[in-house]
């Protein structure tokens, strides 16, 4: 079974999936699935954290669960100074949701992005279809199929299908070649891991 944090972003990307490429008003489409993927993320393993930061780390899910939206960013942001991918994740997803703060997709990308090149399967996901119809980032498509390959790759069933399933959305819009660079830059990704947790 794939860790449920991976459900979590399937859900967020299916989220997005049924906004307009035209967003209208912020946050006129967004479904109340975020507290069920939270609730699903809660159970999910850390089998790649350490103890303490799996604590911290559940600790804060357990508070958002909650409602308790400011201890839980609190923790998240303590973790996330810690390079805690997850944590960032979390922080990404507070902030399109706009839970606990204020709605912000510029700055859900920011921590999609930070868990995204640690080598976060979620937050490459996020990442990757973000970029697909600009929200928070500039519409990118090269950048959308590279992050979302990158995603896929990771074989996580449901997170690797929802992956291909944004990735033929983006291709769908691009030339030949900007999916020949995309490529190539996918196959050359190496996340940062060094000291960092990736989960």
């Amino acid at each position: 079974m794939p860790p449920l944090s991976i459900l979590f972003a399937i859900l967020f990307h299916c989220c997005i999936l049924d906004q307009p490429y035209n967003d209208g008003p912020k946050g006129t489409m967004r479904r109340p699935i975020f507290i069920f993927a939270v609730f699903c993320f809660c159970f999910s393993p850390f089998h790649l954290m350490s103890v303490p930061a799996r604590a911290d780390f559940n600790g804060a899910i357990m508070a958002y669960d909650h409602g308790k939206f400011d201890p839980a960013r609190t923790e998240f942001l303590n973790l996330a100074h810690r390079g805690h991918a997850g944590a960032e994740f979390m922080l990404g997803a507070m902030y399109f949701y706009g839970k606990g703060v204020r709605r912000d997709d510029t700055i859900a990308a920011i921590w999609f992005h930070k868990a995204a090149i640690k080598g976060n399967p979620s937050g490459q996901l996020a990442f990757g279809s973000l970029h697909i119809r600009g929200l928070g980032v500039r519409q990118n498509l090269v950048k959308a199929y590279g992050w979302l390959t990158i995603a896929a790759n990771h074989a996580i069933p449901g997170l690797q299908q929802q992956a291909v399933a944004l990735r033929y959305e983006a291709t769908r819009l691009m030339q030949p070649g900007e999916i020949t660079d995309a490529q190539r830059w996918a196959s050359s990704f190496e996340a940062r891991t060094a000291g960092l947790t990736r989960e």
